[in-house]
């Protein structure tokens, strides 16, 4: 019994020995296998850094093609609004088309309106009274208006040589103008202004309204109920002259 229980002992004397024989072994291998593991961790570590860098340049580039993207959609954008602009110009564009072609009509129309007009008056041209008989027309309704009453009042009008020659070389190629200065002469207190005054008499205008222009007829007033028409003649010559002469009647 007792031999038996000292096999035991003994046994596991020997297996404890062994135990703590193979006990540094394997200490030794879990630290060489710690020690290499953090080599693996080491590379590893390295490896992502790497990597990182990689996609830390990669993330640049990315940044720097977002700004080249928006720069370029800045542009698209810019350009956007200049075609709008452009479009809103072209359609004014157009409305001003049709505004000048709406003038171009107007004015169409109105040179066929003066080419009839200038054919009327070539006509009447061609229809002009012999000279002579249109001296003795004039002479008849001048003296007719020697004469005549104006508002209340009745004047007595004369007509100088002068004048008659006026209006004989005016009215013989343009007959509306003796309508047009009978009318005048009808409405002289609202037609006439004072042009000047000379150490003898007042110098007055008569206007005379006509198709073919502005005309005036120049008279002397010699007394109150007297006036003598000196000048007659379309209104730019007919002041070129009487400035050239000094506003002489003789």
């Amino acid at each position: 019994m007792e031999k038996g229980f000292r096999d035991i002992e003994e046994f596991f004397l020997q297996a404890e020995k062994e135990m703590r024989q193979t006990l540094p072994k394997a200490q030794k291998r879990k630290r060489v296998q710690r020690v290499e593991s953090r080599e693996e961790l080491l590379l590893k570590v390295k490896s992502l850094s790497e990597k990182l860098k990689g996609k830390d340049r990669k993330i640049k580039e990315l940044i720097r093609e977002v700004v080249e993207l928006r720069e370029e959609l800045d542009g698209y954008r810019k350009r956007e609004e200049e075609l709008k602009r452009r479009e809103e110009e072209l359609k004014e564009i157009e409305d001003f088309k049709d505004k000048i072609k709406v003038l171009k009509e107007e004015v169409a129309r109105l040179k066929g309106e003066i080419k009839e007009k200038e054919t009327q008056i070539e006509s009447l041209k061609a229809r002009e009274v012999p000279k002579p008989k249109v001296e003795l027309f004039i002479e008849v309704a001048l003296n007719s208006l020697s004469e005549f009453t104006a508002g209340k009042k009745r004047l007595k009008v004369l007509f100088s040589k002068r004048f008659r020659k006026d209006v004989v070389k005016e009215v013989s190629v343009r007959p509306f103008l003796l309508n047009g200065f009978i009318s005048a002469l009808d409405r002289i207190e609202t037609t006439s202004k004072l042009l000047k005054r000379d150490s003898k008499h007042d110098i007055y205008r008569l206007r005379i309204t006509s198709p073919y222009g502005e005309y005036r007829a120049v008279y002397l007033k010699l007394e109150d109920d007297v006036i003598k028409f000196v000048r007659f003649g379309q209104r730019d010559s007919i002041y070129q002259e009487l400035d050239a002469s000094n506003w002489s009647f003789s």
